[in-house]
């Protein structure tokens, strides 16, 4: 009787299972990581495409305007307390041209005791900017609190105005 012959070299003995490539030892911890990879990335390229555009609103003096004039509110500081910060995003445009250009804007708010938001319309004549809406929307209040001062209401009635 012959023997069968010697096994090549490199050869598995039958009923062995082929070796395990790195994808299949590790696959309970990398697929997990690569969804996070996945989900992290996106949500970091999301949060800066809005900050980004943002940017324009939260650099624009309507905006820092309406934030100061809130903060020196004292119906404002009665709702929301001190000190009071906007929150991020506002919501809105801005366009500005030459010496001319508007503003129409929401910017929430958040102090210590609540949160509310500014409503915010602006003009720019003459490279001056005017409030023809400027008002705070507070928690338990029906009614917004007006920001504005006189020359703003003046100009809010009177076309060309500044």
């Amino acid at each position: 009787m012959s023997s069968p012959p010697p096994p090549l070299p490199g050869a598995r003995p039958p009923g062995l299972r082929p070796p395990r490539n790195w994808l299949q030892r590790n696959l309970k911890w990398a697929l997990p990581l690569f969804v996070l990879l996945i989900v992290g990335g996106w949500s970091l390229t999301s949060w800066m495409g809005l900050r980004q555009m943002s940017a324009p609103l939260e650099s624009s003096e309507p905006y820092r305007e309406a934030l100061a004039r809130a903060g020196r509110n004292p119906e404002v500081a009665a709702a929301l307390g001190q000190p009071l910060r906007a929150k991020p995003f506002p919501f809105g445009n801005i366009n500005q041209f030459g010496d001319g250009g508007g503003a129409d804007m929401v910017i929430r708010i958040q102090g210590p005791r609540g949160s509310g938001k500014l409503d915010v319309r602006a003009r720019r004549s003459q490279g001056r900017w005017s409030y023809p809406r400027l008002q705070a929307e507070l928690p338990g209040r029906h009614a917004p609190v007006d920001l504005r001062d006189d020359r703003d209401r003046d100009c809010a009635i009177l076309p060309g105005c500044r």
